[in-house]
């Protein structure tokens, strides 16, 4: 339950400038040079991010799009799965039919996809149909060694592109984009400020366990209504709460990766992970979260988010939808037996939220090759953000991204607020993710993860939506019962090795 912290995923900035980039003389030439045959051809691009809602690929000449195509002779079919991304991935690997473009996060789908053989090293489709391209010369070696180091080879693309090589091609950025790459995190807690001053709460939110359920007991004792509809004390993040939602509660609850004497520990297993899912239990059973928010969908979760009905939400705030003008953050939530909440952040160079690759399926690898050495360069990610202002999507380059921001607007300090609040309370413990990075070693223990993962997706719902407190913890301990059967203990202790050498 870890999640990468990139700038890059959680600026939702309305209203982008239009970048204007000058391309390179010789650069131009080439990518002239490979579609002389003028011919538009159709690739499929797949991603199991359900919250990226790129507009449609317009081949319109006065579009950013209609530019990338009139470069690289591609036009694109998007192909984004609201839910069971990678099962949708997997039906179409069995039979035969994988997209051209692949951008995927599941871990376990990107080991699936390179032992079988199903995508190009990027070196080789590069040096095979594209020898003058700058991710050959301009790729940040940081970046790539871990790629390597996660896959056995130079497989993909990282996401969030950002690293000390990575820089050195950019301008510096300004301190207000330096302080939100350090310190800004897409998952985290908000509260609707409106609401927060009708009910005389704190302007900037409830900050302890206490006072954050005397808040949420607050709307429903005081039957607050907005628009003649009830107030939801606490929205949370539909159907991807087990990847947003929970993995920041288990923060602000002290579930770290190593226990009271610095040795590493699975944290599923952690004091603070019970905490947190006892957490989303009693919330359910006293009835400030309603058990169909756990089904909802991500288009639903913003649709509620901007009705003004909600007074708080814990989950991915980044891809909330949010005006942020009209929300604050808190922070955290601390802890009631004391533990201090944790959070890990992107200290060194990592491997990004997604990896995008190319199928050796692609029936036109030519021009997968040349559209993806255009849209990761400073022309190409321009001309991708006219036609798809959301900022994220699976090849963003967040250095250069940074460098190119003018001076920042209301708006834009109105986010920042909201996603640096975790990181500047001062009772936060940082973890380096680089850290907590474990390569697999070999096909027993990639089982044996996708074991412990099953486990734990398996039996969370049930866990929450217990009805006493008697019946929480009799699930819960059937639950850790599983866990060991499923082999956590000996995940635990080969990851522990690899952590007690890293930080030595």
């Amino acid at each position: 339950m870890k999640k990468g912290i990139r700038i890059a995923q959680i600026i939702m900035l309305a209203g982008l400038c239009l970048f204007l980039f000058i391309s390179n003389k010789a650069t131009a030439e080439k990518k002239e040079d490979g579609i002389l045959d003028g011919v538009v051809r159709e690739l499929s691009w797949f991603s199991d991010m359900p919250l990226w809602y790129p507009e449609e690929w317009s081949e319109d000449t006065g579009s950013g799009t209609g530019k990338i195509t009139d470069r690289t002779g591609v036009k694109i079919d998007y192909m984004i799965p609201e839910d069971n991304g990678d099962s949708r991935l997997s039906l179409m690997m069995i039979n035969g039919k994988l997209p051209d473009i692949i951008s995927v996060s599941d871990e376990n789908m990107i080991r699936h996809l390179i032992k079988s053989d199903e995508v190009w090293k990027i070196e080789e489709l590069m040096r095979t149909y594209l020898p003058a391209s700058h991710l050959l010369t301009d790729y940040p070696e940081d970046v790539k060694e871990k790629l390597i180091q996660r896959d056995g080879d130079w497989y993909g693309l990282s996401s969030d592109l950002h690293s000390p090589y990575n820089q050195m091609k950019y301008k510096e950025i300004t301190s207000f984009y330096r302080e939100l790459q350090q310190q800004g995190s897409r998952l985290g807690i908000i509260w609707n400020k409106a609401l927060l001053k009708r009910l005389g709460l704190p302007s900037n939110g409830p900050r302890t366990e206490e006072e954050v359920l005397a808040a949420f007991a607050m709307v429903l004792e005081k039957e607050v209504t907005v628009n003649t509809k009830p107030v939801i004390p606490l929205l949370a993040d539909g159907r991807n709460y087990q990847e947003t939602t929970l993995p920041v509660l288990c923060d602000f609850f002290g579930a770290g990766w190593t226990d009271g004497e610095g040795k590493y520990q699975e944290r599923i297993l952690s004091d603070g992970s019970r905490h947190a899912l006892s957490f989303l239990n009693q919330a359910l059973r006293e009835g400030y979260v309603e058990p169909e928010q756990f089904i909802m969908k991500p288009y639903n979760i913003q649709r509620t988010l901007n009705s003004g009905q909600v007074l708080c939400f814990i989950g991915d705030v980044s891809r909330s939808g949010i005006d942020p003008l009209e929300w604050v953050s808190s922070g955290v939530i601390l802890s009631a037996d004391g533990n201090k909440p944790i959070l890990e952040m992107a200290l060194s160079p990592d491997c990004g939220e997604m990896t995008t690759f190319i199928s050796k399926s692609c029936e036109y690898p030519e021009a997968a090759a040349l559209w993806l050495d255009y849209m990761t360069s400073p022309e190409g990610m321009a001309d991708y953000l006219t036609s798809c202002p959301s900022v994220w999507w699976p090849l963003i380059d967040e250095d250069w991204y940074c460098s190119s921001q003018g001076k920042p607007e209301a708006r834009d300090m109105a986010w920042k607020q909201i996603l640096c609040a975790f990181a500047r309370r001062p009772e936060v413990t940082v973890y380096d993710s680089s850290e907590l990075f474990f390569p697999i070693e070999g096909e027993d223990y990639r089982e044996l993860e996708t074991a412990v993962e099953g486990c734990v997706k398996a039996h969370l719902n049930s866990i929450i939506m217990a009805e006493t407190e008697e019946e929480f913890k009799t699930i819960y301990d059937s639950f850790e019962e599983e866990l060991y059967k499923a082999g956590i203990e000996e995940l635990e202790q080969r990851n522990a090795r690899i952590y007690r050498n890293r930080i030595k």
